[in-house]
């Protein structure tokens, strides 16, 4: 099986494994930013120290190949997102998140895609899964922009714990290799 790229270049952006030194630029564009973390499973950071812990935590979970996050660099800036595979075997579940100065600009869908062809690669993968917040629609209208179409709605599937301490609808979405 191939090994996981560390880099992937996509055109307009890179995307790379994180490092300890992006927690700064990670918390004050992505993980710091409510409007950023609304429909994630996991609560806005309230502190930097807080980034870097989970920082270490997805190194660690590249380590135990687990799961794979690779940060999003744009115009040769500062780190401003992250797209993640958890899961092993033959199928996974893609997260992601981007800083607010990056919307509107097709770059979310550009790196998905990346994560995806690089997914693919792997022989034994053959299926790639992402949940969004039912009410979340311009993650939705990406995912199926990008070739990953609606499955279905699962009702009271997930916490979004900055919206609700109830568990919330979400749009299943999936590529599959035929």
């Amino acid at each position: 099986m191939p090994d996981w790229a560390e880099q992937l270049p996509c055109g307009r952006l890179l995307l790379r494994k994180p490092l300890p030194y992006d927690a700064p630029a990670l918390f004050s564009g992505v993980s710091g930013d409510p409007d950023v973390t609304r429909y994630l499973g996991w609560t806005t950071h309230t502190d930097p120290a807080q980034t870097q812990r989970q920082i270490s935590h997805d190194l660690a979970r590249w380590q135990r190949d687990v799961a794979r996050t690779w940060v999003l660099v744009a115009d040769g800036g500062e780190p401003g997102g992250l797209v993640q595979l958890v899961g092993q075997g033959h199928a996974m579940r893609l997260g992601f998140a981007l800083a607010r100065r990056l919307w509107g600009r097709g770059l979310a869908g550009d790196a998905v895609t990346a994560v995806l062809d690089e997914a693919f690669r792997h022989p034994s993968l053959y299926r790639v899964e992402a949940v969004c917040d039912a009410e979340n629609a311009r993650s939705a209208r990406m995912l199926a922009r990008i070739g990953m179409p609606l499955e279905g709605r699962l009702g009271r599937y997930i916490l979004h714990p900055n919206l609700s301490p109830e568990p919330r609808d979400v749009l299943l979405h999936a590529r599959v290799r035929n």
